[in-house]
């Protein structure tokens, strides 16, 4: 009983982790990307084309960072379910495997 928790909450902490980790390398990549030059120069017409590219990029980045907010929620919450599948353990796998069957 005691390892099959074990491996809920191995699983549980493989899954916040992953999360995180790619919520993180998301938001480097709006950064970067925010921050680099478009590639669209100003000549000829071309600014509005290069302010709506900057826009809707800066707009990506923007709606990341509010995704962060999502995203650090569900961590929380799988954290919290990881602290209570190990007090759970703790309850039930405490003397389990001495009991007579």
């Amino acid at each position: 009983m005691t390892q099959d928790f074990s491996v809920t909450q191995f699983v549980l902490s493989t899954q916040r982790t992953e999360l995180e980790v790619s919520a993180r390398e998301l938001d480097n990549k709006m950064v970067a990307a925010h921050s680099s030059e478009t590639g669209v120069r100003a000549p000829l017409g071309r600014t509005i084309l290069r302010e709506l590219l900057e826009g809707a990029v800066g707009e990506t980045r923007a709606l990341v960072q509010l995704g962060q907010d999502d995203v650090m929620s569900i961590a929380g919450r799988i954290m919290t379910l990881e602290t209570q599948t190990a007090d759970l353990d703790l309850r039930l796998g405490a003397g389990w495997e001495d009991l007579p069957l």
